[in-house]
């Protein structure tokens, strides 16, 4: 009996500390690393869209508007931070955002200005708790820190800041027919990465672990990559839209089987254009449908890059219709992804190369028994 008593004081005990730990969790504060327009846009987009399927229909072009929102809007939304400098000489700032207390796989960010005394922590995966502390690095190396705190990060489209670059965001946090959202972290897509900088390396290198480049642009002649001479890189010129999907459609598969040896050998990687719209915008269709996304989705992950053009520059959804409509003669239109799976088929790739390119971006088991060959 003393033995029943002491479990269930255990017990009562440790779901009490439990109900602590998690009311701390639920009270911390909340960074939603959408800005305003990502955030507006999405939820206008999903409400007209599902309701309304005439792919003359756009909402984009109402939020790319800097009177209402500002600029710079293919950056994410961050966790704003503030410290006191020390009135004594130092070498620099640091600032470090990790998962983790002890601070292990920290992001790390390093203030333009040793004078500065507020930053922006961004390029944050959304649904976690993050602990930050800035530190300020004296000449000698030893660290002394100025400030620290906790957050938990919301949201879905992750945008990606990178000095100098543009609409560059992660393709993951995407819901898919497979019952699982695309994984963040491995695949990006963006415009040229020609003027990244060091601190832009640092960001995108360093921080993210993007070691790769698929260089989708006829109009340069670049051999190495942009992210580093020692970095991953293949250069393949590309056509766009249907015309691209059906008289330029041998590239497709070198490219996907450039990504999935990349991906297994624990590699992140971006794809891009000029702009990171048309020839980027092309194949992000044909590998976000393949893993699984809805057509609504698809249109909504394409428009986003209006965000980083001019307000006479925009990317609306009407060129998207006659993609879909092509992709769905290769199965029945009501199963999407089949549609996908079998346009790839079609060009030449292997079911297990494809089930294992899902697998791995979407973390499901037995695809094989979800899609049939073309």
């Amino acid at each position: 009996m003393k033995k029943l008593y002491s479990f269930l004081l255990i017990v009562l005990i440790a779901s009490q500390l439990w109900g602590q730990n998690r009311n701390r969790i639920y009270d911390l504060e909340e960074v939603n690393i959408e800005n305003k327009a990502v955030q507006d846009y999405m939820a206008d987009a999903l409400a007209t869209y599902s309701s309304n399927s005439d792919y003359r229909v756009s909402v984009i072009t109402k939020y790319n508007n800097s009177d209402i929102y500002g600029t710079k809007l293919y950056w994410p939304a961050g966790k704003e931070v503030k410290w006191t400098p020390s009135a004594t000489d130092f070498a620099e700032v640091r600032i470090s955002a990790s998962e983790y207390r002890d601070f292990r796989n920290a992001f790390t960010y390093f203030p333009q200005s040793k004078e500065d005394s507020t930053y922006i922590i961004r390029n944050l995966l959304p649904g976690r708790i993050y602990y930050y502390k800035v530190e300020e690095i004296s000449n000698d190396g030893r660290a002394t820190r100025k400030a620290s705190g906790v957050f938990r990060t919301t949201g879905q489209v992750r945008m990606i800041w990178v000095p100098n670059n543009a609409n560059l965001r992660d393709i993951g946090g995407w819901n898919t027919c497979y019952g699982k959202p695309i994984k963040y972290g491995r695949l990006y897509r963006s415009g040229s990465l020609e003027r990244i900088t060091k601190e832009g390396r640092h960001a995108f290198v360093d921080n993210l672990g993007v070691v790769a480049e698929l260089d989708l642009r006829n109009e340069t002649r670049r051999t190495t990559s942009c992210l580093g001479d020692d970095k991953d890189y293949l250069r393949i010129s590309h056509g766009m839209y249907k015309s691209g999907m059906t008289e330029r459609s041998s590239v497709y598969p070198r490219d996907l089987r450039w990504i999935i040896a990349r991906l297994d050998e624990g590699k992140n990687l971006d794809w891009h254009c000029a702009i990171g719209c048309d020839r980027c915008g092309t194949l992000s269709f044909l590998i976000e449908g393949l893993l699984g996304m809805s057509e609504l989705d698809i249109c909504r992950d394409y428009e986003l890059s209006t965000l980083s053009l001019s307000s006479k520059n925009k990317r609306v959804r009407s060129p998207l219709k006659s993609m879909f409509k092509y992709i769905k003669q290769f199965g029945d239109e009501d199963n999407l992804a089949q549609c996908f799976y079998n346009y790839w088929i079609s060009l030449g790739m292997k079911r297990e190369e494809l089930d294992h390119f899902i697998a791995v971006m979407v973390d499901v088991p037995n695809v094989s028994q979800i899609t049939r060959s073309y």
